[in-house]
């Protein structure tokens, strides 16, 4: 009897955890690179970024606007945005590492990991449509009613 009552209530503190994570930890924009060519794209740097996929999609439509506003991004009608996990910072470049790296900054610390959070595009799909990537996960949005439908990527 005690130990059930000890799995149940590890189980609800857990999911009352899980359910308060964005207001414990909201999430932190580091920086923001706009793209300088006509190609449209642009990259946010995070912290604290929402775990799961639905999370991370509904970060994006309620600060869409709040980032246009602020950062002008996206900077275009199509437009391919990636937001970046900040991780250690901003590092060096190095041959040995897998990073990505940013042309816009004079700094010798230009570079950080590659861990994508989420990708998304509006480029070569229907105009009503909307694309978010999120690891081997392509959610596509209906922009007209809202739906979203999960493919593989």
């Amino acid at each position: 009897m005690k130990k059930s009552w000890f799995v149940y209530m590890a189980i609800a503190l857990a999911v009352i955890a899980f359910s308060f994570w964005d207001h414990i930890y909201p999430v932190k924009i580091i920086d923001v690179h706009r793209s300088t060519d006509s190609f449209g794209y642009d990259d946010i740097i995070v912290d604290h970024f929402p775990l799961t996929d639905r999370g991370r999609i509904n970060w994006w439509l309620s600060q869409r606007d709040m980032l246009k506003k602020k950062y002008n991004i996206p900077s275009g009608q199509e437009f391919f945005l990636t937001v970046w996990d900040v991780g250690d910072g901003y590092l060096r470049d190095s041959p040995r590492e897998d990073y990505f790296c940013f042309p816009d900054m004079t700094s010798e610390k230009n570079c950080i990991e590659k861990n994508k959070l989420l990708a998304v595009d509006t480029r070569f799909s229907d105009e009503n449509k909307v694309n978010f990537i999120i690891s081997d996960n392509k959610y596509i949005m209906d922009k007209k009613d809202g739906s979203i439908t999960k493919e593989r990527y």
